[in-house]
């Protein structure tokens, strides 16, 4: 006579999660052994590709991509950091200044808290700039920008 083995409910589920598990791995280790190529194989789409159906493509095309700033080489042949246009920020919360001076090509920022207290800039949205150094202009992209803001509802 055959025994029929029965599982329990919490047994069942159990081997259900095992199962799925299994399966779940075996789809992520197929994914992992697919070839990964690095940066230098990935190509930029082709023109025909990037550009709807009915747009120019073409030296058109260039026209629309954003320009890098030219880099200058001093007389000793050493390449000198691009200048950039920094921003007026006073009056704007601080994560739009940030934001903003790295829009432009500044990547140096600080922030400082303009009562002199020292304070902390958490959430820098809720952070009003009073300040800032250098003024608006340009500079070379590699200038250290720092904004003096207080929390937002207070006086500068």
């Amino acid at each position: 006579m055959k025994k029929k083995i029965t599982l329990g409910k919490g047994a069942g589920i159990a081997l259900a999660v095992f199962v799925g598990l299994g399966v779940l791995g075996a789809v992520v280790g197929e994914e992992e052994k697919a070839p990964v190529a690095g940066p230098e194989a990935v190509a930029s789409p082709s023109a025909e590709e990037e550009s709807p159906a009915g747009e120019v493509s073409g030296e058109a095309q260039e026209d629309k991509a954003p320009k890098e700033p030219e880099k200058t080489v001093d007389e000793a042949g050493e390449q000198q950091p691009e200048d950039g246009e920094l921003p007026g920020m006073v009056g704007e919360n601080l994560q739009f200044a940030q934001d903003s001076a790295q829009a432009a090509g500044f990547f140096l920022l600080d922030d400082q808290d303009a009562t002199g207290l020292g304070r902390l800039q958490v959430m820098d949205r809720n952070w009003t700039v009073c300040s800032q150094e250098p003024g608006p202009g340009t500079y070379p992209v590699d200038t250290k920008v720092t904004f003096y803001a207080v929390k937002v509802g207070e006086s500068c």
